[in-house]
C-alpha cells in the first residue's frame, strides 16, 4: 500500500452529490492517508470531445491523482478526461448511462437502480458523512421534514397530525424539527406555531452543512418523511432509530420507493401508526455504514500496490 495517495474529487457544487463524494473520499483517508484536491466543474469542466481524447489542462499544474472521484451527471465527462490525461482510476457514483458504465474503473450505484458488472458496486441507498455516534441521548428526537417531489405529492394536515400523534405517544422526548427546501411555507409556518417546550422547529435556512450531522450524532430516535430519502438514510447511518412519516405517493412504484419499501420490510425502519409510534419500543437492525465498506472495496481494488 502506498503512503500516501492523491485524490481529485470533480465537485458541481450540489450539497447532496458533496455529500456522497465527500462521505466515500473521507471513509478512504480513514484507512489510508491522501491529499485531497476539489475541482470545481464551474472552472475545470472538460467537455466529451475532451473526454474522447483525454484532454484535461488543469492536469499539467496538478500532482498526479490515484484516485479521481464526482458525483452527478454534471461531472461525468470531466472524471473521465481527467482520468484519461492522468491515467488515474476513475469512481463515478450514481448511475452513469447505460453505454457509459464500462468507461469508469468503478460505479458506486444504489442497488435500487439494478446494475450488474464487474467494475459496479452497489449500496443500499447513498453514501453521506455521517458517521454513527454509540453515546446518543435517549431523550432526544430529530423530526426531518421533506416537501413535493417527483415521487411524492404533500399533505400538511396530515404531516401535523402525525407530529402531534409523536408528541403524545413520546411524552420523555424533546423533538428538534428542521424542513427542507422543498418544504411548503404553509407546512412551515404552521410548524413554527408549534414550538413548545418539547418542540422547536430550526428551518432549513438556518442551518448549515454541519448542522445536520450534529443533531444525527447525538439524536436517539428520527422520524423522516417519506420523500426525504436521502436523509431516511442518513438517519440510519448515524445509529439511532428510524420511523418513517407516510407522504402520498404520485404512483405507487417506482426504483426509489421499492428501495424505502424494501427498508421496511426489512424492519430497518419503522412505519408511522398512530397506535404505536413510540420508537424507543422499536428492535431496530445494526447501523448502515455504506461509506466505510466502499471505501474499504476501493482501497482494495484500486489503491493496493
Amino acid at each position: 500500500m502506498k503512503q500516501k495517495s492523491i485524490i481529485w474529487q470533480i465537485s458541481d457544487g450540489k450539497r447532496g452529490h458533496e455529500n456522497q463524494s465527500r462521505g466515500l473520499i473521507d471513509a478512504i483517508v480513514r484507512i489510508q492517508p491522501a491529499e485531497v484536491v476539489t475541482l470545481e466543474i464551474e472552472t475545470c469542466h472538460a467537455s466529451w470531445p475532451q473526454a474522447l481524447l483525454g484532454k484535461f489542462p488543469p492536469a499539467d499544474s496538478l500532482s498526479k491523482p490515484d484516485l479521481i472521484i464526482g458525483t452527478g451527471s454534471r461531472t461525468h465527462s470531466t472524471i473521465l478526461a481527467a482520468g484519461r490525461a492522468s491515467g488515474a482510476s476513475t469512481i463515478v457514483i450514481m448511475a452513469p448511462p447505460r453505454g457509459l458504465a464500462w468507461c469508469f474503473s468503478l460505479c458506486i450505484i444504489p442497488e435500487h437502480d439494478s446494475r450488474t458488472g464487474s467494475n459496479i458496486v452497489t449500496t443500499k441507498g447513498a453514501m453521506n458523512l455521517i458517521q454513527a455516534n454509540e453515546a446518543k441521548k435517549s431523550g432526544c428526537g430529530l423530526i426531518l421534514v421533506g416537501g413535493p417531489s417527483q415521487h411524492h405529492e404533500w399533505d400538511s394536515a396530515k404531516l401535523l397530525g402525525q407530529i402531534d400523534a409523536l408528541l403524545a405517544a413520546s411524552p420523555g422526548t424533546e423533538w428538534t424539527a428542521t424542513t427542507s427546501r422543498r418544504t411548503p411555507a404553509e407546512t412551515s409556518a404552521s410548524l413554527i406555531k408549534k414550538n413548545c417546550e418539547r418542540f422547536k422547529l430550526v428551518p432549513c435556512e438556518d442551518t448549515d452543512a454541519d448542522w445536520l450531522p450534529a443533531q444525527l450524532s447525538s439524536a436517539a430516535c428520527a422520524w423522516v418523511t417519506e420523500d426525504s430519502v436521502s436523509m431516511i438514510y442518513e438517519a440510519l447511518s448515524s445509529g439511532a432509530k428510524v420511523g418513517l412519516l407516510p407522504v402520498p405517493r404520485k404512483k405507487q412504484t417506482s426504483r426509489v420507493l421499492k428501495g424505502v419499501d424494501q427498508l421496511k420490510s426489512e424492519k430497518a425502519i419503522l412505519p408511522f401508526d398512530p397506535n404505536d409510534c413510540d420508537l424507543a419500543n422499536f428492535s431496530a437492525r445494526p447501523k448502515l455504514n455504506e461509506a466505510e465498506r466502499v471505501a474499504k472495496i476501493v482501497a482494495e481494488r484500486l489503491l493496493s500496490v
